[in-house]
């Protein structure tokens, strides 16, 4: 089986956190990571795996193939000043 490698953007967009929040994961070595010459590189099973078991992903989801859908929804409506 190849595994997919991910940039930590790719990964945080796939799991719902930020660039940060996964860099600090590596940081602190909660999360593996394969050094390709100067670039970060992300088994997004493995990724998905930890974040799971560990509770830190809001959005985690078991990979579907399915884009995941933006946070959000209608902007507030400012009350009218008086």
């Amino acid at each position: 089986m190849r595994r997919t490698l991910l940039s930590v953007k790719e990964v945080a967009q796939e799991l719902g956190v930020s660039v940060q929040s996964i860099r600090r994961a590596y940081w602190r070595g909660e999360i593996p990571a394969y050094r390709i010459n100067k670039m970060l590189r992300f088994d997004l099973e493995r990724v998905q795996q930890i974040f799971l078991a560990n509770g830190s992903a809001r959005g985690v989801r078991p990979s579907s193939g399915r884009p995941t859908a933006p946070a959000g929804g209608a902007p507030r409506k400012k009350a009218p000043a008086q």
